[in-house]
């Protein structure tokens, strides 16, 4: 299979991490992403287009990338402001705050996931990867029900 991608300029408003989900879902499911990936993937992007519209402190009008990408084993999201890259680390998460745990999730559903300044030289892109559990697509399983 040859890698697929797709890419959508979002504007930095509350609902974008509602819309990168509904086109990250729509792109997936023709790709034949298996859906315990897609849900994976959709948690991470969330959170990672909501740290983008919250904390990218990027020029206004400046909008965010996203972007998915396929290769039939391995599915990609990638999400990237024109925020400084400059001293960019994670937030220190609080027990008792209301943020700080966006990247915690992403960690904690992503095989793997980082952050590298994009290929211009305004702002940065973060990533995250979600390798198909057993290589196997949602087109590939059986229209039936297996026995365990």
């Amino acid at each position: 299979m040859a890698p697929s991608d797709a890419f959508w300029l979002l504007p930095r408003t509350p609902r974008t991490p509602g819309w990168a989900r509904v086109f990250l879902r729509a792109q997936a499911r023709s790709w034949g992403v298996a859906p315990q990936v897609l849900e994976a993937a959709e948690l991470a992007l969330s959170e990672l287009v909501t740290n983008a519209v919250r904390h990218a402190h990027a020029p206004r009008g400046r909008e965010i990338g996203v972007k998915a990408l396929w290769d039939g084993t391995s599915l990609r999201i990638e999400v990237a402001d024109a925020g400084s890259w400059a001293g960019w680390e994670p937030l220190a998460h609080q027990p008792d705050g209301e943020g700080g745990r966006g990247l915690v999730v992403v960690a904690a559903v992503a095989a793997r996931w980082g952050v590298e300044r994009r290929a211009h030289g305004i702002g940065k892109t973060v990533w995250a990867e979600f390798p198909v559990p057993d290589g196997r697509t949602e087109q590939s399983k059986p229209p039936w029900p297996q026995r365990v």
